[in-house]
């Protein structure tokens, strides 16, 4: 009984040895080397990569070590740059405590569209299985009643595991935007033209493409509000390039102007039928919050500020001042 008992006794400090002579060897990291630890992998698949492609030299030492003392702790997806003196003890720890520092990260600025976003997710690598068609229904699986995401995806920086399907993605920023609109709208000014959150987040849209300086969205939701209440036509130029689509090539002539499309407010009345971009937190609280203001009118100075006017006399003026030389065919009248 006693030499079986030294039996295991040897066998089970072999074992050790050879498990911690695992962790303690340096790997056989190439030159720039990025390894990718996709969303739901395990260690044993980690490692058994790592194993086939020669880099680790003892996979099974690792995995025994993580089974033994970690206790099958998570390893956290994520693009790791390995240095090539890093040691299997090392590794495992750079996979199990570091969480969130190798995440991938998608960051969508505010005014960007959805068409936009779809070529960086696409770049991403994050739309290689989903056609078209698939992006359709997203609305239909999220639970939107509009038939596109337009405007609903809150702008920000997201991280995220590699392999995570995008529908997550896309539905964290919708949950995020809609949080966002609904508080907004629950302290919303008295007295809006709006009659639900949704042409809230549409006026909000148009406010983020025009605005140049944060300390003017208030004021130019209030021309646009006054316009709204004067039944006038909003004549902003975001929305005839959003109607444009690939025509727009960077101008803007009499042309396109007098073109109709659903977008395009010097031809429509009201708010075009869906946002044009994503609006960011702070111009949905403009388009709740505009400023009381007598301006219907406001034109671009040049240097990402605004000329306001009541009148349509000051408005020529300052468009003859600031503008005309710079864009042919631009109509400031209503």
């Amino acid at each position: 009984m006693r030499k079986l008992a030294n039996i295991v006794m040897s066998l089970s400090v072999a074992l050790a040895c050879w498990v911690l002579l695992a962790c303690l060897m340096p790997m056989r990291v190439p030159a720039e080397f990025r390894l990718e630890v996709r969303h739901g992998q395990n260690l044993y698949g980690v490692t058994k990569r790592l194993g086939d492609a020669g880099i680790l030299q003892q996979p099974w030492g690792l995995i025994i070590y993580e089974h033994v003392f970690s206790r099958h702790a998570r390893i956290y997806a994520g693009v790791y740059p390995l240095p090539q003196d890093i040691n299997g003890w090392e590794f495992l720890a750079m996979l199990t405590h570091e969480p969130g520092r190798y995440v991938q990260r998608l960051t969508v600025v505010e005014g960007t569209n959805f068409k936009d976003l779809l070529k960086q997710l696409r770049a991403m690598g994050m739309l290689k299985t989903n056609p078209v068609s698939d992006v359709n229904r997203w609305p239909l699986i999220l639970g939107v009643k509009q038939d596109s995401l337009e405007g609903w995806l809150a702008p920000d920086t997201y991280g995220f595991e590699p392999g995570m399907p995008v529908l997550e993605l896309i539905r964290s920023m919708l949950s995020r935007q809609q949080n966002i609109l609904q508080r907004e709208w629950a302290e919303r000014a008295s007295d809006l033209p709006y009659r639900t959150p949704y042409e809230a987040l549409i006026m909000a849209s148009i406010i983020e493409k025009e605005t140049g300086q944060p300390a003017e969205r208030e004021h130019i939701a209030g021309v646009f509000i006054n316009r709204l209440r004067l039944k006038m036509r909003l004549q902003t130029d975001p929305t005839v390039i959003y109607g444009m689509g690939d025509r727009y090539q960077g101008h803007i002539s009499k042309g396109d102007l007098d073109t109709w499309t659903p977008y395009n407010t010097y031809r429509i009345g009201g708010l075009p039928p869906t946002p044009i971009a994503f609006p960011g937190r702070a111009a949905v609280h403009a388009a709740l919050h505009p400023i009381i203001t007598n301006d219907i009118y406001f034109v671009a100075k040049g240097d990402g500020t605004h000329l306001f006017s009541s009148t349509l006399k000051e408005q020529n003026q300052a468009v003859e001042l600031y503008q005309r030389h710079r864009r042919e065919g631009y109509r400031a009248t209503p």
